[in-house]
């Protein structure tokens, strides 16, 4: 079924504000025909009533404004994870999801979740239902490295670094930077001995841009207080005894001070290990966004990776840039410190 937008239209936001449809149309649209005062209470008023934008409107620029009913068009988001609630079930994959549900009806449109380890699912089939619902725009997510659909007819936006064919454009988060800031952070708050222990897996999704990262950061750190990264392979289930066996020898090999990770289960492995946190090793984690959002380290705002796929997709949708692009550009999310319990911070003189 369709999903319906408001019945709310321009009229009704103009009657409400006490001015013109024109104004309406220039405050919404952040054109300079109308004046800040003006522009924010349309904006509040829009929101009070709950107005969405029809996309046609952009897309082909038909002349719908007058119309009370309007169908939110379909964006595909492909899940291509073995599990077909993935997405949404888990705490530290969902934000995704949401800012990109957000977003999209915020530009009218609505997100349809196709699972692609559906059985009896294949790459021509997925097509096909594309096609045959009026989908142009599809938002690849991690872990699919090829997805080999037929793209002349579809315009692709990657989630993540995993994707490796076709080359779309990719939105992912600035793995680069939220490492170094994570560690300046650390230095910054007198830790010396810092450990990075990352899965595999989480390096590759980042197109290796964490292990740039951890390889620069033991560049530039003194010898006495280098400790070689851990890199540990956890893809199933079946691999976590051994990682955790990894990642035990590594914290008694190297004894540091704080350990930089991205995964949840680092806190009980330190605290197995026989140490205290944060009193005696400190744990920050590289995405606090929910599942652990006490926990220090960084924010790498996945909602915001969600939205900007929604937004990229829309805007190739409207512009009619079918196919796989000569050049993908990616388009990168930078994070911002995040305190929390499983750090210690000296408190200021």
């Amino acid at each position: 079924m369709k999903g319906k937008a408001s019945t709310v239209s321009l009229g009704d936001i103009a009657r409400e504000a006490g001015v013109s449809r024109v104004a309406v149309c220039y405050a919404l649209r952040n054109s300079p025909g109308v004046s800040p005062a003006t522009r924010k209470r349309v904006v509040e008023i829009s929101k009070r009533l709950g107005y969405v934008p029809d996309a046609r409107i952009a897309s082909w620029m038909a002349s719908v404004r007058d119309s009370k009913k309007k169908d939110l068009l379909p964006l595909a988001w492909l899940n291509t994870i073995g599990d077909t609630k993935t997405w949404r079930q888990y705490e530290f994959l969902s934000p995704f999801i949401e800012g990109a549900q957000e977003r999209a009806l915020h530009l009218g449109y609505r997100i349809d979740e196709i699972w692609t380890h559906q059985p009896g699912m294949s790459m021509a089939r997925i097509s096909r239902m594309l096609f045959q619902r009026g989908i142009e725009g599809v938002i690849v997510t991690y872990p699919a490295t090829h997805i080999r659909l037929d793209w002349k007819r579809f315009v692709g936006v990657a989630i993540g670094g995993s994707l490796l064919a076709p080359r779309l454009h990719r939105v992912m988060a600035d793995h680069y930077y939220n490492l170094l800031l994570a560690l300046k952070m650390l230095k910054r708050h007198g830790y010396r001995r810092i450990g990075i222990c990352i899965e595999q897996a989480v390096d590759c999704y980042s197109a290796h841009t964490l292990r740039a990262a951890a390889v620069y950061f033991q560049a530039t750190t003194p010898k006495a207080n280098q400790i070689p990264p851990l890199f540990y392979l956890h893809r199933t289930p079946e691999d976590w005894p051994a990682a955790k066996t990894a990642i035990m020898d590594w914290l008694s090999i190297n004894k540091p001070d704080v350990v930089v990770c991205q995964s949840s289960r680092m806190l009980a492995c330190v605290e197995e290990a026989g140490y205290r946190v944060p009193e005696q090793v400190g744990v920050v984690h590289l995405a606090t966004d929910d599942d652990v959002a006490d926990w220090a380290g960084v924010s790498s705002n996945r909602r915001m990776v969600g939205a900007t796929a929604v937004e990229l997709a829309v805007s190739l949708v409207r512009n009619r840039q079918f196919g796989v692009p000569e050049m993908a550009p990616d388009t990168t999310i930078r994070g911002s410190w995040h305190p929390g319990r499983t750090l210690l911070i000296p408190k200021p003189k």
